[in-house]
């Protein structure tokens, strides 16, 4: 085989890779000391910043939440909620927050009874025969108001139903009593078995969440909540709640939107 003669070309080809590897090599060491010069400068400041940190988490502790141990726990929440609606609560806001939480109730149902709010009872896991409803409002006159609470887990099957319809025999004790079913749900979707006739028409559903920010939503009572609260303390609470909220869960849409 004979060999292949080297031409200038070659040569020149060959400088130029040479040179071009050189420079490669000197732009990437050059950038290399630029950074490892501008980290060993930053870490004073990030040491500064670590100091005042550490202030502000002592004297005001900014990032801390009761409800960062809640995680994933739906009881949680639910005895959350139903002490704020509770106006024998011990946030001492008496009917406050319950009123303003029925509100949220009547720019999805014009139609939702009206109630004098200083009477309720508020119970926490109300037993059934078919298990245990998270929240039950007994209001004055005969309207019992069943909350179920799915920030997460999906509806058990006929579980609305099953609920619908034992505090729909509660209320028919006392003529002209109504039960009433409500379902906030962490991503907004309707229970997927509720009831048949005109029962079904008193089960509404409020999202946790909804993308336009109106009303209903869980979201938005606790802000109003938060607004006329007068005590700094559950104040704080329901900031922290708010919060928990907005970074938890998924915007939803509205419902009959």
């Amino acid at each position: 085989m004979i060999p292949r003669m080297t031409t200038d070309h070659d040569v020149a080809l060959l400088d130029f890779f040479a040179g071009l590897d050189s420079a490669v090599t000197g732009a990437r060491r050059d950038h290399e000391a630029r950074l490892a010069a501008f980290f060993a400068g930053l870490g004073p400041v990030v040491e500064v910043a670590r100091r005042a940190q550490a202030v502000l988490d002592r004297r005001v502790a900014p990032r801390f939440s009761v409800f960062d141990y809640f995680k994933e726990r739906e009881t949680d929440l639910s005895r959350a909620f139903g002490g704020l609606l509770d106006p024998a609560g011990t946030h001492g806001q008496g009917d406050t927050f319950l009123q303003l939480f029925l509100d949220e109730i009547c720019k999805l149902r014009e139609d939702f009874p009206d109630s004098d709010t200083q009477g309720c009872k508020v119970y926490l896991e109300y037993s059934t025969n078919n298990g245990r409803i998270d929240i039950v409002l007994e209001m004055p006159g005969n309207l019992w108001i069943g909350i179920e609470n799915k920030p997460w887990a999906p509806e058990q099957e006929n579980q609305v139903e099953k609920y619908m319809n034992h505090l729909s025999e509660l209320a028919k004790s006392v003529e002209g009593g109504t039960a009433w079913i409500l379902y906030l749900s962490g991503n907004g979707s309707d229970p997927g078995t509720l009831p048949k006739g005109k029962e079904r028409k008193r089960c509404l559903t409020i999202p946790y969440r909804t993308r336009d920010g109106k009303p209903p939503s869980l979201e938005n009572w606790i802000r109003r909540c938060g607004e006329r609260c007068e005590a700094e303390r559950v104040r704080w609470f329901l900031k922290d709640f708010l919060e928990y909220v907005e970074e938890n869960f998924e915007l939803a849409n509205r419902p009959g939107t």
